[in-house]
């Protein structure tokens, strides 16, 4: 769809649509390869192997939003870490470019009043994680040992648990790539921001920030949350345990 409303005027829709379906279909066995890797965070109880979930994530969502872009295939790369998200163009002038992430911000200042910045594990993982004392309490949700508020997570260490810090991870992990997921949206306003006369506007949200909208949580919420043992009716979080744990889980 973005194939479509990005196209030339010049160039039929269908054609902008196939071309969209393909390059998109590509980005997204990426997408889910890299979710399908988190397992191994969970297997092997190291934070280091959401690296290579993270740089296989961050390809594929390169790749379909290239094509909802209607740019040439593999021309325009990025990945995000911390407040920060990096682009990349091998176009004819090859561009490189740092945007700060608003959101970033207010997802870690509500991640930290339920627990404090837990360094180690967000070097170890790529993303900005905090560590909890106690299980969760969130206003109009289920208790729970894991949350991610978008591009933060919160988790509890239990370690005689059956939620070990390492399945806890990877399961927010996955929410965090679904959250990321859903920025293609964004390819669907160039046409209204090309639009904004103010130079300095365009300057800001082309070089400086990039408008992170929070578009994973309306369907999340649509959908609802659910207590045990019908936490899992979210598709959500059925999709996150399932590459979580790497086994059957019942809905």
């Amino acid at each position: 769809i973005g194939a479509i409303i990005n196209r030339p005027q010049e160039v039929n829709w269908k054609k902008a649509f196939l071309k969209g379906l393909w390059q998109g279909s590509i980005g997204g066995l990426l997408n889910y390869t890299g979710k399908k890797t988190l397992y191994l965070v969970n297997k092997n109880q190291e934070d280091i192997y959401a690296w290579p979930a993270k740089l296989l994530h961050a390809a594929g969502s390169s790749i379909m939003e290239n094509a909802a872009m209607n740019a040439p295939f593999l021309q325009n790369w990025s990945i995000d870490y911390g407040l920060l998200r990096f682009d990349f163009s091998l176009g004819t002038q090859r561009k490189f470019k740092v945007r700060f992430l608003p959101d970033a911000v207010v997802a870690t200042i509500l991640a930290s009043k339920y627990g404090r910045f837990d360094l180690a594990t967000s070097l170890g993982t790529g993303e900005i994680i905090f560590k909890g004392d106690k299980d969760l309490n969130l206003p109009n949700a289920p208790i729970a040992s894991g949350v991610t508020f978008g591009r933060a997570i919160v988790y509890v260490d239990k370690p005689q648990s059956y939620y070990t810090k390492d399945r806890i991870i990877a399961h927010e992990i996955v929410h965090r790539y679904q959250y990321n997921e859903y920025q293609i949206f964004n390819t669907w306003l160039n046409p209204v921001a090309k639009k904004i006369k103010s130079k300095a506007l365009q300057t800001i949200f082309s070089k400086y920030v990039y408008l992170d909208i929070p578009y994973f949580f309306v369907p999340y919420y649509i959908i609802g949350r659910h207590a045990a043992p019908h936490y899992n009716f979210n598709f959500y979080e059925f999709e996150a345990e399932r590459f979580a744990t790497n086994a059957y889980v019942p809905r």
